[in-house]
């Protein structure tokens, strides 16, 4: 299967894509969505996705970047890209939280 880079998409296309995408995932009970992600993704996917929860999980718990590199060997790329996630999500409920209610 070729592969197709995000950029060269529509964003209409993406946003159709990833709907579909998490409507299906949050239809599945925890077995489907094990059975899903072991048999639909690739093992080093699998292990990106895994190791991005660990690294979030990880800053939740309250350790910085550099604690984080030592203790599970990441790269700063990765570090970085966690952080910068955890960022905006809590930029974005910040902001869903201060709009007043209609």
């Amino acid at each position: 299967m070729p592969k197709i880079l995000p950029h060269n998409l529509p964003s209409k296309v993406k946003k159709e894509l990833l709907k579909d995408f998490y409507d299906f995932v949050s239809s599945l009970n925890r077995e489907e969505t094990e059975n899903f992600f072991h048999n639909f993704l690739t093992s080093s996917e699998k292990i990106i996705l895994a190791r991005r929860l660990r690294v979030a999980k990880m800053f939740l718990q309250g350790l910085t970047s550099t604690e984080i590199r030592k203790r599970f060997g990441v790269g700063v790329s990765t570090v970085q890209f966690v952080q910068n996630w955890i960022k905006d999500e809590l930029e974005e409920r910040r902001a869903k939280q201060s709009l007043p209610l209609k």
